[in-house]
């Protein structure tokens, strides 16, 4: 009996994953127990997820104030339903860590996880710090074990990557969670990795830790001279994108990526300079990168330095980073956006994520309490209102924007 049972589990489950959408998926689960055991299985949730990535269902934001905040999705937005359950339903007041709870400060979000650290007690070090991997919707977390002594030694008067007002909010590391990628579906929790980077003088300093050996690691990050002048490094990194299993960095004051590739655990340095060659980039959040299921990485380069004071986004593509990057549109946004254009925070299933601040309410008020974020659907250009922050949430120019998607939270509104 016990194998005609699971006989039919996997039956159902092959029916279950022919559905259409994530929508379609939970009024299944919400008609039928059965349904609703088979479709929650963390095995299935992740087939699932590979054939219907459900779109992003809002944005965290975390200020450097200590201030955070998740924004769901509104309606007219598909997701809209699904993240106002969610907002209901998980704690984002992280309030289930170690006390106390306003300590933490969200460093990453990534597969249903949230990255967070906090000061070590006692410790004035701005790089070394507590770090837990939570998740807010069960309320399930892990401490991090401490970088070993040996690896921490490397260390020397890392750069102030977060924050700089020597406060709590100050950070010397770059710090995010990485998918294993290595496509299990097995029952069991899905393994993660943690990366955490410092920039010293002359040199970058990389060190991972993975959930299954439960140890860090150290990487060899590249000797490149873009990376050993002071004046390049002693900035902050810019924006961390993440394309394909690789994640990228524009170097500050220079044309160049710094790439990191989580298959290999590599390191490189990629010259983007005949690309934007005529375009003033002068700030991390005027490109990003997009991935598409045909395996190619789509680069997005927003132009806001123009005489007409349009905004115009540059698509471009390539498989390789030995390829030349071929153009593939040009977009003009609307011409009331010029003024309020604060960047592009993130890309998520064929979608760019656009901040727009609201010029009047914010003329006066320098810390952008009302932001707007807009969707761009990169197939047919259109646009769309995604979510927008209260006026109770100080939106400075340093926040941290991630955009909430998983597939653990498809059945969210079906569990509240």
């Amino acid at each position: 009996m016990a194998d005609l049972a699971s006989l039919a589990d996997d039956v159902l489950a092959e029916i279950l994953l022919r559905l259409p959408s994530p929508e379609d998926l939970v009024r299944a689960s919400a008609s039928c127990a059965s349904f609703r055991r088979v479709a929650s299985t963390p095995r299935f949730l992740r087939r699932f997820r590979a054939l219907h990535a459900p779109p992003p269902l809002g944005a965290f934001c975390c200020c450097p104030d200590g201030s955070a905040g998740f924004y769901p999705a509104l309606p007219p937005h598909c997701s809209a339903p699904a993240a106002t359950a969610l907002a209901h339903t998980a704690d984002f007041s992280f309030a289930f860590l170690p006390p106390p709870c306003d300590a933490w400060l969200v460093r990453d979000c990534r597969d249903g996880r949230f990255l967070l650290d906090r000061a070590l007690e006692g410790s004035t070090s701005t790089a070394f710090t507590e770090v837990a991997v939570c998740d807010p919707l069960f309320r399930r977390y892990i401490l991090l074990p401490p970088i070993p002594d040996d690896l921490a030694v490397s260390v020397e008067n890392p750069y102030v990557q977060r924050g700089g007002d020597g406060e709590l909010q100050s950070r010397s590391s770059e710090i995010f969670l990485a998918s294993h990628g290595d496509g299990s579906i097995s029952d069991d929790e899905p393994p993660f990795t943690v990366i955490w980077m410092a920039c010293c003088r002359g040199k970058l300093v990389a060190f991972c830790f993975a959930s299954a050996s439960q140890q860090w690691r150290e990487l060899s990050p590249p000797e490149h001279y873009a990376l050993s002048t002071r004046r390049v490094m002693g900035v902050r990194l810019g924006q961390r994108n993440h394309a394909h299993g690789c994640f990228y960095w524009m170097v500050a004051l220079t044309r160049r990526w710094l790439v990191l590739d989580t298959q290999k655990m590599e390191f490189s340095i990629v010259d983007i300079s005949p690309v934007l060659s005529g375009r003033a980039m002068m700030f991390s959040n005027q490109i990003t990168t997009l991935e598409s299921r045909d395996g190619k990485t789509s680069v997005v380069v927003s132009d806001v330095f123009r005489p007409d004071k349009r905004c115009v986004l540059y698509f471009y593509s390539f498989t390789y980073f030995s390829d030349q990057w071929q153009l593939l549109n040009r977009i003009f946004l609307p011409e009331e956006w010029g003024y309020r254009f604060r960047g592009i925070i993130g890309a998520a299933e064929g979608y760019l994520f656009i901040k727009l601040d609201h010029a009047k309410e914010n003329l006066q008020d320098q810390i952008e309490r009302n932001v707007e974020y807009f969707w761009l659907d990169v197939k047919t250009m259109q646009l769309g209102s995604f979510c927008r922050t209260l006026p109770l949430l100080s939106m400075k120019p340093t926040c941290t924007v991630v955009l909430l998607h998983h597939c653990h939270y498809l059945l969210c509104d079906v569990v509240s």
